[in-house]
């Protein structure tokens, strides 16, 4: 299975400066996927600017909106904006999280087309923005959103969703040093967990190379509203779920800023896209497991929740 048209033609899309919503869905329209899906835009006007929001839901083979049980995937591409227009000309860095998010949906759904549906029901949300602000971050500057974060997570998370894959560029640091992507511990409710064994395999079975985990942190998982060094934005969302999240972060082995253009590696967003294809497929059957539950009961047994002390100061 490759996903290499995909991704090169999602970045071909994402490029036009005067992309939004209704051009990503007529995209999809155009190549007679929307009969596979149902896919809402909405505009959300934000404080620096506006970008569109993007829902994509896409009915599993025994998925729980047909009446089954198999398992729900949530994809979420984040990511300030695909583009840092007047100041940049052309896709940014941080694009990644869209650009992986809406390969995943174009290769699902033409699988689908084709007669391979996968067991469960795969969401994928994102946005679009092509003239997204930038702010200071150390070592390298980052993009800033339109919107404010928390309203973005708010849509970015549904309910419905049994697990998360957050996928965000990781570029703009020197902790995680990897030309491709990378995968972070589980995290849920608060909890950094152990790194899921059935992911690590898959990792291992798509790249064929031994896995790149990044190092996550207590400062990584508390609210961005917390004025402390965050490596991203990549772990947020579990914020809003008690659904365990897992980060694919598309890395490189120096600095990058995430307003840089001319950086986008298709090579490693197409790994990144197979690898959340591989995920749905085994996690939705039933096959592949983000945390051990015995554990957890565990965990809550003798330690308890930390939730609220890690979540306090969100703008939920």
């Amino acid at each position: 299975m490759s996903a290499l048209k995909h991704v090169l033609e999602v970045v071909d899309l994402l490029e036009d400066p005067k992309v939004n919503g209704k051009i990503v869905k007529k995209f999809f329209e155009d190549k007679g996927l929307l009969e596979y899906m149902n896919i809402e835009i909405e505009t959300i006007q934000g404080e620096k600017g506006s970008t569109d929001f993007i829902t994509i839901r896409i009915p599993g083979r025994e998925g729980k909106s047909s009446g089954g049980k198999a398992p729900t995937l949530g994809v979420v591409g984040r990511l300030g904006g695909i583009g840092a227009r007047p100041a940049q000309i052309g896709l940014v860095s941080d694009a990644d999280g869209a650009i992986v998010a809406l390969a995943v949906a174009y290769k699902i759904t033409e699988m689908m087309k084709r007669g391979d549906a996968i067991p469960g029901d795969i969401i994928v949300t994102t946005h679009v923005c092509p003239n997204a602000p930038t702010r200071p971050h150390h070592p390298v500057p980052m993009m800033d959103s339109p919107v404010d974060i928390f309203i973005l997570l708010k849509k970015e998370v549904k309910p419905e969703m049994d697990a998360i894959l957050s996928v965000d560029a990781t570029k703009a640091n020197w902790i995680i040093k990897h030309t491709g992507f990378a995968i972070t511990p589980t995290v849920k409710e608060g909890w950094i967990l152990r790194i899921s064994p059935d992911l690590i395999d898959i990792y291992i079975r798509v790249t064929g190379e031994p896995p790149v985990i990044v190092p996550i942190t207590m400062q990584d998982i508390i609210p961005y509203s917390t004025p402390v060094y965050h490596l991203n934005s990549m772990m947020q969302p579990w914020i809003c779920t008690k659904a365990p999240v897992v980060g694919v972060a598309i890395t490189t082995r120096m600095a990058i800023p995430g307003s840089a253009t001319g950086v986008t590696n298709f090579i490693a967003l197409e790994q990144a896209t197979r690898y959340v294809i591989e995920v749905a497929k085994e996690f939705t059957a039933s096959r592949a497991k983000f945390y051990d539950e015995k554990e957890w009961e565990i965990i809550m047994k003798i330690h308890g929740s930390v939730d609220k002390i890690m979540k306090a100061g969100a703008k939920l």
